[in-house]
């Protein structure tokens, strides 16, 4: 569970939060002003985090994609066109309106 700290206590006690970070896998938040600004967490977490982050850029990467191929398969449809059957080349021309 994290806790809240002020930047003040946060600067005077860095080396023990650092420890307790590092050690004890626990979380600061860092306010000023009476106003979350940071947060204060293990590497470990961080690198588990990204690692999630980038899989869910992925993931919505994928799903988009997926969705522009079944527009445009929709869209050739409607012309009469079977992308099934067309090459890649005939896939081009047709793009670029040849």
């Amino acid at each position: 569970m994290e806790k809240i700290i002020g930047i003040t206590e946060a600067r005077t006690n860095i080396k023990n939060l650092v420890d307790k970070v590092s050690e004890q896998n626990e979380t600061f938040i860092i306010s000023r002003d009476n106003k979350p600004r940071a947060v204060i967490i293990s590497y470990n977490e961080y690198v588990r985090n990204m690692k999630i982050i980038e899989e869910n850029r992925k993931l919505r990467f994928d799903k988009t994609l997926e969705e522009a191929r079944d527009q445009f398969s929709r869209w050739l449809k409607k012309r009469g066109y079977d992308i099934e059957e067309l090459s890649e080349e005939e896939v081009e021309r047709i793009i670029s309106g040849e």
